[in-house]
């Protein structure tokens, strides 16, 4: 018992002792934990020190305060692409005093983008904070980040980059800015220096650009448009920019001053009931401003675009932007075309239509010269830049949506056929231009030519139907078109442009075809140059976007537009390669050509408001401007190469094909030979018809033109003659001699891709027999028998339709004289039918009459048999 209390003794000291064992290691644990905080602690002195040291180093290398940097400004600067100035580029400014400056002129200011200016010493922190908060609660811009001292400063002394030295200089030169100078004179160095848009510095240019005005004079409903211009310029810009912009600028800014207490609640809502356009009143510029703003605007965008720079970044830091712009063009063009200068059908562009036009570098996408409207006026507060805005494109899309995928996707040939012919049951049934309604089959190359509507949507739906819209979609979008969509629908009258661009896009769009498929964004920008010297090249770059063969189809069949005998070119085919497409919309609001060389491209669009009367739009101004603008472009810098075709491209007589490619349209069957003939003829009269069928929608369909019927006749002595030529399925004959007569018919037509071709002969025998006994008496046998080709495919009698006989007689054959209102009937895969009947008897004695057919072609007279296909 001893033993077992000692051992209990023992187990309950070992017990007692084992959480004691453990003290060390959590002395371990707070140990390391220290240590920690510790490192950290000395870390955290080590970055104050650092930090502290940093910031030393920041202010004691900040540029000094010199009032000369504060007071002028340093504009942004547009070069040619020779690098000399362009007109109306440089600075634009007249300065005033603070004193000159309107009470509600510097409210808006300060309620907009400082509310605490005369409250803080240069830097406001609340601001910070409550930018935040402004931009997320009242729409980004409500509310900027830095005071209206740091804002100068940074327009003054610093350069654009994101470092934290440059934003700790900022703020030590604002702090350092409102003890050497007063908030008035802080707020007129701001005013004066401020970029305002359109080559325009500070407020009091502003007000007179826009209200012709001085900032003086100015209301708090124009004060609010100023006020919020600095912010985006090109975006806010009451006469160039976007009005929706400028109105929700402008609403922001009378809220900061409602907010303020600087308007009342019914002032605010009275400034927005009314419109911008009644805000404004423009001043005068000059004839050189006229020609440049539209090129401030590409340059703002692509800067904020293409760059990526802010406003803080362009403006006021004396920015250098080197163009493509060719100045002498650029120049010429404007004032040639906006003074009338210009050798028109008619004596002058008449006053109430619009144009706008692109010349772009064919190879590069740079742009060389733009014209923004031909009736711009000076002051004019409803100013468009037509060279940007954007209209239907009519029939220039035809390349884009309805052929150029086919080529890219189905390696169509430029002999590709196509019918013209209404739409049964189809949503989208559009009709031809021209009068004579529909003309049957022909080439790909002959109805882009003409520019025919029914072939052009026939090969939108085979492309969309066999390869997905995704396959149109994708094409035009490769060459910067946005196509019309109903949700994730493409609109089938896309294939007729219903699609909007601009004439820049519409330039650059076809300068894709002159560079074997390479398209590069139109842009302005060669590079930029910052004022420290540091440069950045454009960084646009072309892309590939279609095949070589597709684009230099393209182009080989759009020669024949501008110099085809039937083109839609008015004015003349030029002395060197120049390829293009009219287009047109209805009722004739716009009318577009754009064409191109290995050299330019370019765009023209004019247009008519719906009140003008559509007589106006003739002649078609758009053909002669371009005629007008490539011969001048030419003069100056020299003929352009001839379009090269590739290596991918063969040539077929007068016809394109991909190589590698054998498509169907390249391999034409045979001409069909004639079917079903009959005779019908009066011995005692000896005249007669011989009929014949013929399935003409088949062959068309097949790519023959020109078909006609050559008939000859062997009498029964043996001797031989043609009895004529006729287009028509039936024929005259007369004076048959006793005994046998066989005729003989073949069918003549001409193929594109491989010329003149003839049928194989049908034959048919007519035997006049007479006798003593009455005829009455005897036996009748058949009259007439018809034998068919013997060769393999052959077809019977009983499967051809005599509908394509004598009733098809005026089918479409390019010479269609039906008018839009009639009904042609659309080509359908039926075989002809022949004549059912055996023989007939002759009142004056027994007549026997017997037809035998020979022909080697197969098809007997279905062509491809693809007649409905397209």
């Amino acid at each position: 018992m001893e033993r077992s209390r000692m051992a209990r003794r023992q187990d309950t000291t070992s017990n007692k002792r084992k959480p004691a064992a453990k003290k060390p290691k959590q002395k371990t644990k707070k140990s390391k934990f220290r240590r920690i905080l510790t490192i950290l602690g000395i870390l955290f002195i080590i970055g104050v020190i650092a930090g502290a040291a940093y910031t030393a180093y920041a202010i004691a290398t900040a540029p000094p305060l010199d009032e000369e940097k504060l007071v002028d400004t340093y504009p942004i600067q547009l070069l040619s692409a020779e690098g000399e100035p362009l007109e109306g580029s440089g600075q634009i400014r007249e300065y005033v005093s603070i004193d000159e400056i309107s009470e509600v002129m510097q409210q808006a200011v300060i309620s907009i983008e400082d509310r605490r200016f005369y409250e803080h010493n240069g830097i406001d922190l609340r601001r910070i904070g409550g930018a935040v908060v402004a931009n997320l609660t009242d729409g980004f811009g409500a509310e900027g980040g830095s005071t209206i001292t740091q804002q100068l400063v940074k327009q003054s002394f610093l350069s654009t980059d994101k470092k934290l030295k440059r934003k700790l200089q900022e703020q030590w030169l604002a702090i350092k800015l409102e003890r050497e100078y007063t908030k008035e004179q802080i707020l007129e160095m701001y005013l004066n220096k401020n970029y305002y848009g359109t080559g325009g510095y500070g407020v009091q240019t502003a007000s007179k650009r826009y209200f012709n005005k001085p900032v003086s004079e100015v209301n708090y409903q124009e004060a609010a448009i100023l006020a919020g211009l600095p912010q985006r310029p090109s975006a806010y810009d009451p006469i160039n920019g976007d009005q929706e912009l400028t109105r929700y600028r402008q609403e922001q800014v009378l809220s900061a001053m409602k907010r303020d207490g600087h308007i009342t609640e019914e002032e605010y809502n009275q400034a927005l009931d009314v419109e911008i356009a009644d805000v404004i009143s423009p001043g005068e510029e000059t004839e050189e401003e006229t020609y440049t703003r539209s090129i401030y605007a590409r340059v703002q965008a692509e800067l904020e675009e293409d760059y990526g720079l802010e406003q803080a970044d362009i403006y006021g830091t004396g920015l250098k932007v080197y163009t493509s712009i060719n100045k002498d063009l650029h120049t010429k063009f404007n004032s040639d075309i906006k003074n009338d200068n210009v050798n028109l059908p008619t004596s002058e562009f008449p006053e109430d239509l619009r144009m706008g036009a692109t010349v772009l570098n064919t190879k590069t996408g740079e742009i060389v010269a733009v014209i923004d409207s031909q009736q711009a006026k000076q002051g004019d507060k409803n100013y468009i830049d037509y060279s940007r805005e954007k209209s239907q494109i009519g029939s220039t899309a035809k390349p884009f949506f309805d052929y150029g995928p086919g080529i890219e996707n189905a390696q169509w040939s430029t002999g590709k056929v196509l019918i013209d012919a209404p739409f049964e049951g189809e949503k989208y049934n559009p009709r031809n231009y021209y009068k004579d309604g529909y003309r049957g089959a022909n080439t790909m190359r002959y109805y882009l030519t003409i520019s025919g509507n029914t072939p052009a949507v026939r090969a939108f739906y085979e492309v969309r139907d066999e390869f997905g819209q995704e396959a149109i979609q994708s094409f035009v979008e490769n060459v910067g078109i946005e196509p019309s969509m109903s949700g994730d629908e493409m609109n089938a009258s896309n294939a007729l442009g219903v699609a909007e661009a601009s004439t820049t896009q519409m330039a650059a769009a076809y300068a894709a075809l002159g560079t074997n498929g390479m398209y590069t964004k139109p842009h302005v920008i060669q590079k930029i140059e910052f004022n420290d010297g540091s440069t950045i090249n454009s960084p646009i770059k072309a892309k590939q976007a279609m095949e070589d063969y597709t684009a230099y189809m393209l182009t080989d069949m759009l020669r024949d537009v501008v110099s085809g005998s039937n083109g839609t070119y008015e004015p003349g085919a030029f002395p060197y390669d120049v390829a293009g497409k009219t287009g047109t919309t209805n009722k004739d609001m716009d009318k577009w050509f754009t064409g191109y060389t290995t050299d330019y491209s370019i765009s023209v669009w004019s247009g008519r408001a719906t009140a003008t009367p559509e007589s106006v739009m003739d002649p078609n101004y758009a053909q002669y401007y371009f005629e007008y603008m490539m011969q001048e472009v030419t003069k100056a810098t020299g003929q352009p190469d001839r379009f090269q075709q590739p290596e991918s491209v063969l040539s077929l007589g007068n016809e394109l094909y991909v190589k590698g490619t054998k498509p169907k349209d390249l391999q034409p069957d045979k001409l069909a030979a004639p079917t079903g003939a009959s005779i019908d003829y009066d011995v005692p009269g000896e005249t007669g018809t011989l009929s014949w069928s013929y399935d003409k929608q088949a062959v068309e369909a097949a790519g023959y033109q020109g078909l006609s019927f050559t008939v000859t006749e062997t009498r029964p002595d043996g001797s031989e003659r043609v009895v004529g030529t006729t287009e028509d399925t039936s024929i005259a004959i007369s004076g048959l001699g006793e005994g046998e007569t066989t005729f003989t018919i073949v069918a003549n037509a001409t193929n594109a891709l491989v010329g003149d071709q003839q049928s194989s002969p049908l034959q048919t025998s007519y035997t006049v027999e007479r006798s003593e006994e009455p005829a009455a008496e005897e036996e009748e046998e058949p009259a007439t028998e018809e034998t068919p080709p013997e060769e393999e495919g052959e077809q019977t009698d009983g499967e051809s339709n005599e509908n394509n006989g004598n009733n098809e007689n005026n089918e479409n054959n390019g010479n269609d004289n039906n008018t839009e209102d009639e009904n042609t009937v659309e080509p359908t895969e039926e075989e002809p039918t022949t004549d059912e009947t055996d023989g007939e008897s002759d009142s004056e004695g027994d007549v026997s009459r017997q037809s035998t057919s020979d022909s080697d072609d197969r098809n007997n007279g279905n062509g491809n048999g693809n007649g409905g296909r397209d």
